[in-house]
């Protein structure tokens, strides 16, 4: 049987890029974002569904009004059943193994986060509620859906109180013994749907909370799936067992920072050697004494060490970057550049003793410009 719905009007928000906001009579579809979840997608007749609102959808053709079949993604549907069910029981095990609250939620299309009450979270916390959550998806228990009156709502033990504004009937999804919530969001019917849950990482946020990323169900199959891949690359890259790689990887780095700290001991001391041979060239300009060079390797980042900034102008290039950076004591660095700044297309700025420029300024309009500089 072909199920329908009616476009009550239609609006054109962008013809060029295909976008136009129709509104339903009785939407079958449910919001983007509603309870932090992903809203529906799928087809109205040949148009398909870009976003949806509580009344209406964005769809990419234009379509008269009048009733047309619909088609909604289930396979979409599914996937967001497994990710809202896994955070009920992510969110329920946070709170068994820490007494930690979720205070919010939110599903993205790659992933889907939870921000907790806690600033700092043990490493062993988060294994534990990963782990109790995937015990209680091999578990294979049943989701029920609970539709209750407000006052009956205290025969039921709620992980989260019932907010003061809701009236009416409250639906209830109930994972067995382990978790009870109030959500009008998509549930799978059994834990074992799901699969796995993967936590992927966290981060600080303000209010001084913990943000939690998480994946559920293929996504999870999938994460372990590239990360396994990329493992594999690396494995093979570096001659090691998957196994060794840790402790293989701890070597290059402490071989990598060896390097850097022999390369910088070798560029500082070439770097004395080229400060003398561009004080030879130096340019005279007003009585002041100029070095420019080009900078070609890491020796020019240690000149201003071996150059007597008192005595001269250190104008260094680096052509990758296209800045100019100056040291000296003859000028006002930051009081230069800022001139320069208004009487050129140019960025930059720094102290009293070192600024940078960055932008297109030749070496004879930067020499013309410090002769002029007073």
């Amino acid at each position: 049987m072909n199920r329908t719905v009616k476009i009550k009007k239609i609006f054109e928000e962008n013809k060029e890029k295909g976008r136009y906001i129709a509104y339903l009579e009785d939407s079958p579809f449910y919001p983007d974002g509603k309870g932090g979840q992903l809203g529906d997608r799928g087809k109205i007749d040949e148009a398909r569904i870009l976003e949806v609102t509580k009344d209406s959808v964005v769809i990419d053709k234009y379509l008269e009004i009048g009733n047309y079949t619909y088609k909604i993604n289930e396979e979409r549907r599914e996937d967001i059943s497994k990710q809202h069910t896994a955070q009920h029981i992510l969110s329920a095990a946070f709170e068994e193994v820490a007494s930690i609250k979720t205070l919010s939620f939110r599903m993205d299309n790659e992933y889907s986060t939870i921000d907790l009450d806690r600033e700092f979270i043990d490493v062993q916390i988060f294994k534990k509620a990963e782990t109790l959550s995937n015990e209680i998806i091999a578990r294979c228990i049943k989701v029920e859906e609970i539709i209750t009156s407000i006052e009956d709502i205290k025969n039921y033990k709620l992980r989260k109180p019932l907010s003061q504004k809701i009236s009416g009937d409250v639906r209830l999804i109930k994972i067995g013994d382990f978790d009870t919530s109030a959500c009008g969001g998509f549930h799978v019917k059994n834990t074992g749907n799901i699969n796995l849950i993967k936590i992927l990482n966290s981060e600080k946020i303000k209010g001084n909370l913990t943000r939690v990323y998480f994946v559920a169900g293929t996504r999870a199959l999938n994460d372990y799936s590239k990360k396994d891949r990329i493992f594999q690359k690396i494995s093979q890259k570096l001659t090691s067992g998957i196994d060794e790689l840790e402790k293989k990887i701890e070597n290059i780095i402490e071989e990598n920072k060896e390097s850097r700290n022999k390369i910088r001991k070798i560029s500082e001391y070439a770097a004395f050697y080229l400060a003398n041979e561009l004080k030879k060239d130096a340019i005279l300009i007003n009585n002041k004494k100029v070095i420019y060079c080009e900078k070609e390797n890491e020796a020019a980042d240690f000149l201003y060490k071996y150059v007597d900034l008192e005595e001269y102008i250190l104008c260094i290039y680096d052509g990758e970057s296209k800045t100019i950076t100056i040291f000296s004591k003859v000028i006002n660095c930051k009081d230069f550049i800022e001139k320069l700044k208004k009487q050129k297309s140019l960025q930059g700025g720094g102290s009293q003793i070192r600024g940078n420029i960055k932008g297109d300024l030749k070496k004879e309009e930067l020499l013309k410009e410090l002769e002029l500089y007073n």
